[in-house]
């Protein structure tokens, strides 16, 4: 075998030292990151391949003929098929030289992964799983997949409307895939969970987009170049409730069994930490695995003779009623080093944290593999473990809710409706980011697109609207005749509520009976909608098909039978929580004051008291008030006003605002629509302060709107981009525009945008300074902006510092400055 050798300046001694053979090793290993992260950028790599000889001008032709994505597939597929490896050592050289070009971020983070991982990367790629099952358990180890096939082959998901329950689907047809990138995150619960993570979802969706993060693919959680080491052991997967995790447990559990994926993995176990509450005494390893798997009872001991091929998932840490606390020890440590640690065998009688800490720490089943899923908050109870790969879920991206809205209905006409009216309501569509959500979306708006008496009726526009909707659904069709919707929607509030402010999210027997509901409910009726039924190990348990449905229940609940000066007592405490549980709560109540909402459960559970209404809306006021000099308070209070759908009331408190300052504060889509919905009722805005507030194209639809009403509009350091200056324009152009100071600094702007831009802006002639520094504007537009100045006669500051402009447009911009010096000596052109 060749052992040429080649000096790269990135990872310097360790891609250097590779054999040609290890090289193309390496190379498969990266496959799929490296297609994914060259995706922009593959044509300029097949060009330096192409100068370097390495490929034909013929291969070099067909890369460059195709679109970015097909291309960077290509490209791997030619270096990979050429004989030796002289092909693979120039596009890594390639890669080196590129690496400090921003469009080549991800390429970059592997080279760095590559040189952090130095001399043990040459044992990873030489790592070869065996997956050869010794003879005698080629039978069961059939049996044990066809049994998890058929477990995890359809997708059950509850019905709101018709005769069925619940409506399933084939998994492999209904599964939708979900956006997964490699990432380490704690989070302390200051806003509630599903708020914060729905603004963060933004931020990490456009770096994803921008292609500074990586995606993992469920197949690449291990065995991949993903992680501390190709064959990871213990990986953690994270998201917040409902978007999906127990959905991609399923997945990955079904893809094993049809044998699709992680063949190394000759036995997988899954279990639920909901599950293993149960276990209030010590037991074992071998008891938990039996009880789940009763037929593996003769073969347990054989199979567990080979723990490196062996892979147990455990889900929903956050359900976990126990503390697991690792020892404050070196992550880092090798297996070697814990092999004279105290060890458990198979079948060791101990708690159900010590299981899990001593399969972490390799002291059980060394060499197994382990993968927990959780929600976000209960990531710290894990880090003293040694985890190989953390992953966190962020849910669907545009294309993937498109995706899951039309496997959702057979009918894609219907799908399509569905989803043109999502796409025009931001704040629904940018809760589709969430399955759940989107699960609960489609549901309501099923029901209204294919009635042909619902045909006229409004669907839902505000989140409180949505859930009254989706419950009155539920109500209407699957309520027993036997069961008092008032007296069952007040008393399963109750609990909800006692849930929310105990954060209890499973729910025994002694709750129900706590609070007069009786599990046999569940053989049918309106309970067996809202609560998932979990035979566990040792109990029945029960939980809200999601954490929002709790939370709507538990505001109805108290929302018509809290008496109207107890309310106002409520109001006042849950608002001053700290911890943010009550956010989403507080947003249905707010929600429920709306005529229009609670109208539709009207014929369910009575008449509105409306005390309770003029309580609610007086709190608003007083909130409003109180939350000015705080950002997160005034836009939770911006996001009451929106649910409360009351026009008086949002004129009485945002008609006379006169500075809106949100800098600094991350605003997603749905922040920026619920904004210009409050911002549409004031008569005018001196500050609209939104200076590095994570916007986007899509955050400027909705702001266009209201934007002409505002005289000094601080738009800086965003990711505008040429789209969102599309809509700024549309505000500029408005007759009535007042707009005179513009910052658009470190937009994301280039010479794509200059023509509408300075359109707009000869249009308005109220604006006087405008900042466009720090872009990337080029000599192509200089006479662009020449005219602009020349007529924009109000204009006498444009800042163009920083740009992309060479010497000579930096002079034609100078020297024009100088001739309007006779006729507008206030006129300032800043290069």
């Amino acid at each position: 075998m060749e052992k040429s050798r080649s000096n790269l300046p990135a990872a310097a001694g360790v891609l250097d030292g590779f054999s040609d053979l290890q090289l193309r090793r390496l190379t498969k290993l990266y496959r799929q990151r490296l297609e994914d992260a060259t995706a922009d950028v593959a044509h300029a790599v097949a060009f330096s391949l192409y100068a370097k000889t390495v490929i034909a001008n013929v291969e070099y032709e067909e890369i460059a003929g195709i679109d970015s994505d097909k291309a960077s597939q290509l490209l791997l597929q030619m270096v990979l098929s050429k004989e030796d490896a002289k092909a693979a050592r120039a596009m890594w050289q390639s890669f080196t030289d590129f690496r400090e070009n921003n469009a080549f971020l991800k390429v970059k983070k592997i080279l760095q992964e590559i040189e952090d991982k130095g001399d043990s990367l040459h044992k990873e790629i030489n790592w070869a799983p065996d997956e050869v099952i010794h003879d005698c358990l080629v039978a069961i180890h059939r049996q044990h997949q066809e049994i998890l096939r058929k477990r995890n082959a359809t997708l059950a998901l509850t019905s709101i409307h018709g005769c069925k329950l619940e409506k399933t689907f084939p998994l492999d047809k209904h599964f939708t895939e979900l956006l997964i990138i490699p990432s380490l995150r704690y989070q302390e619960q200051v806003q509630h969970e599903l708020l914060a993570r729905g603004r963060e979802h933004a931020e990490w969706r456009k770096q994803v987009l921008r292609r500074s993060l990586e995606k993992v693919r469920h197949h690449e959680i291990f065995g991949s170049s993903f992680g501390k080491c190709t064959h990871c052991l213990y990986a953690v997967i994270s998201g917040v409730a409902g978007i999906g995790k127990t959905t991609l447990v399923q997945k990955i559990v079904h893809d094993w069994a049809e044998r699709k994926i992680y063949g190394q993995f000759h036995f997988l176990f899954q279990f639920k930490f909901r599950e293993l509450n149960n276990y209030q005494e010590r037991t074992s390893l071998k008891q938990i695995i039996l009880h789940s798997y009763p037929y593996l009872e003769k073969d347990l001991k054989k199979i567990m003779e080979n723990p490196n091929r062996i892979l147990l998932i455990f889900d929903g840490l956050d359900e976990f009623q126990e503390p697991i606390i690792f020892p404050d020890i070196q992550t880092k440590s090798s297996n070697s080093e814990t092999k004279g640690t105290s060890c458990l065998y198979l079948e060791s009688w101990c708690s159900i944290p010590d299981i899990i800490r001593a399969l972490f720490q390799g002291q059980l089943l060394l060499g197994c593999s382990v993968l927990v899923t959780t929600r976000p908050t209960a990531l710290e109870s894990l880090q003293k473990a040694p985890v190989h790969l953390y992953a966190e879920i962020l849910g669907f991206s545009e294309a993937q809710i498109k995706d899951y809205f039309l496997k959702f209905n057979s009918d894609t006409k219907v799908s399509l409706e569905m989803l043109a009216y999502v796409e025009d309501n931001a704040i629904l569509y940018t809760m589709c980011y969430n399955p759940s959500y989107c699960w609960v979306i489609c549901s309501s708006l099923e029901a209204t697109f294919t009635s042909p008496r619902l045909r006229d009726w409004s669907p839902p526009k505000t989140i409180t609207q949505l859930y009254a909707n989706y419950i009155h659904n539920i109500l209407k069709n699957h309520a027993r005749e036997a069961e008092e919707p008032r007296e069952l929607l007040l008393k399963t509030g109750d609990m909800a509520y006692m849930g929310v402010a105990e954060r209890v999210i499973v729910f025994s027997d002694y709750h129900f009976h706590r609070y007069g509901l009786q599990p046999s409910n569940f053989l049918s009726g309106f309970l067996m909608q809202i609560l998932q039924k979990e035979n566990s190990l040792k109990d029945v348990v029960y939980s809200f098909f999601h954490l929002t449905v709790q939370e709507f229940l538990a505001a109805l609940a108290k929302f018509f039978q809290t008496p109207s000066p107890k309310l106002s007592q409520l109001l006042d405490e849950t608002s001053t929580t700290k911890d943010g549980r009550y956010e989403i709560f507080l947003q249905f109540i707010a929600g429920l004051s709306c005529p229009a909402t609670t109208g539709q459960l009207k014929d369910l559970i009575g008449e509105v008291p409306q005390e309770n209404v003029y309580k609610v809306v007086d709190w608003i006021k007083q909130r409003f008030e109180s939350a000015q000099r705080h950002k997160i308070q005034l836009l939770n209070t911006l996001y009451y006003l929106f649910e409360a759908q009351n026009k008086a009331l949002v004129q009485e408190t945002m008609g006379q605002v006169r500075q809106v300052d949100f800098s600094f504060q991350i605003m997603s889509p749905v922040d920026c629509y619920v904004l210009a919905v409050a911002l549409g009722h004031c008569q005018q805005l001196q500050n609209l302060h939104l200076f590095n507030c994570s916007i986007e194209s899509w955050g400027m639809k909705s702001l266009k709107n209201v934007l002409h009403k505002c005289v000094n509009v601080r738009l800086a350091q965003n990711r505008l981009g040429d789209q969102g200056v599309k809509f700024l324009c549309e505000a500029l152009r408005k007759p009535d525009c007042q707009m005179q100071t513009l910052e658009l600094w470190m937009a994301n702007l280039t010479d794509g945008c200059v023509e509408d831009l300075c359109s707009a802006l000869c249009t308005n002639v109220s604006v006087t300074d405008l900042n466009l520094k720090d872009n990337a504007f080029t000599d192509r537009s200089v006479p662009t902006l020449l005219q602009l100045v020349e007529k924009c006669s109000s204009l006498r500051t444009i800042n163009l510092c920083n740009n992309l402009f060479n010497e000579s447009g930096r002079q034609k911009l100078e020297v024009f400055e100088g001739k309007m010096k006779h006729t507008r000596p206030e006129l300032k052109i800043k290069v």
